[in-house]
This record gives structure tokens, sequence and C-alpha cells, in this order.
């Protein structure tokens, strides 16, 4: 038995592989930008290649904002073609140097990778004062520990940092669901997804999402009709 808060109907046209990624990447990237912008803001997304990134970009779009991401430059115009506004190579270029000599001013930033916390200590130079600056990313490493414990914990005069931080959590919602599902199915948000395996290939999904280089979603394939994301 599952309770209703957690399920939503698949939408007549929408693939289950596409349905599949919904669930996890789909819905915290909703629910860490929606809530905090609207149509015309300026959103930053840090890692806009990966499975989270993809989503956030076609979302952040969808509701009429004007996305910048940092990525590869291989990976640049993927992101491009989802409908990101101007990319920047973290490989050429220090993030948060780029961020600063834009003279952007974001209403949000979106940190799905948080290994370079030196963007969050001076956000406060490209975030708008009393704005969000959400990650997604948790890992179990002590460095990484570390640094959210620090820019979440420390105050400003002890060299905190001066924006609100947070760390993305999902809360199942079939409304959520239900929008971003509705998005899919008219094709303003389009799942980016790598590859689909078999069941038997498990193994070999998970040694490619280890490597860290996805590129969107990995989907594994239960069956002939059913997918689970990684």
């Amino acid at each position: 038995m599952v309770d209703a808060q957690h399920c939503a109907k698949v939408p007549e046209g929408v693939e289950l592989e596409d349905a599949a990624t919904i669930g996890i990447a789909g819905l915290m990237v909703y629910q860490s930008i929606v809530p905090f912008v609207k149509a015309s803001d300026r959103i930053f997304i840090n890692g806009g290649s990966g499975g989270v990134g993809t989503y956030g970009i076609q979302i952040a779009k969808a509701i009429g904002c004007l996305v910048v991401v940092a990525c590869s430059g291989k990976n640049a115009e993927m992101c491009k073609r989802l409908g990101a506004d101007c990319v920047v190579d973290y490989r050429k270029q220090d993030v948060a140097d780029a961020l600063e000599k834009s003279n952007e001013q974001f209403d949000l930033i979106v940190d799905n990778v948080f290994s370079n916390p030196d963007i969050y200590w001076r956000c406060h130079k490209f975030l708008r004062p009393d704005r969000r600056y959400v990650t997604t990313a948790i890992r179990p490493e002590v460095g990484f520990a570390w640094n959210a414990l620090k820019v979440s914990l420390w105050p400003t005069a002890l060299g905190g940092g001066r924006q609100t931080f947070s760390v993305a959590a999902r809360k199942s919602s079939t409304t959520d669901y239900e929008q971003i599902a509705a998005w899919v199915q008219d094709g303003t948000v389009k799942p980016a997804i790598e590859h689909v395996y078999a069941i038997e290939d498990v193994a070999e999904a998970f040694e490619r999402l280890r490597s860290g280089r996805v590129r969107g979603k990995l989907v594994v394939k239960l069956t002939q009709s059913t997918g689970i994301e990684h």
C-alpha cells in the first residue's frame, strides 16, 4: 500500500522511462526552484549537465526565468539546447570570479556540485540580499560535510556567509508530480536520459554513475514496461 501523496498518474503519451526520472531529480529541482522565484527572475545553476541540472534548466525556463549555468565546455551546447541563456565553463575560468565580474544579480543559486564553497562565500556580491543559496548535493565525504556545516552555521562575524544557505529536501507531493508530468507531456520539459540499461546490466549502470560524468539521468529497466531511476 502506498499513500496517495506519493503517487501520480503517468499522463498519456509520457514514456515510462521519462516518468521514472521525475520522482527524485524532477521533484527535488521543482521544490528547490519554483517556491523561490517568479517569471523574469535570474537563476544560477552550478552543475547544469547532470540529472538534476538538466531538469533545473528546463523547469526554470518553464516558469520564465533567465538561467545561467556552469558546466564543462563539452556539455555547454547541451545546456544551451535545454534552454540555458548563458554558460560558464568551469574548466576555463573560476566560477566565482566569472559571476562576480559579470555584474549579474541573481534571485536564486542552485548548486548541484558544491565542490567549490568559494561560490557561496562570495555570493553576496552576485546574489540579491535576502535571496537563497540552495545545494542539492549531498555526499558522505568529510570535506563536504565540513563545508556544509560552516556555511550553514557560522555567523558572518566568525567568517560565515552573508546569504541564506539551505540543503534541498524532497517531500512527496501529488500536485508537484502532476505539474512536472504535465510539462513533460506537453514538451516543455524533456527528461535528459543518457542511457537506459537492462536490469542485467545494473552493475554497469552503477559504474557509470560513480564516474561522475553522467550527462542527464541513467534509467534501469526492470521489465519490458517499467523503469527505475538512478
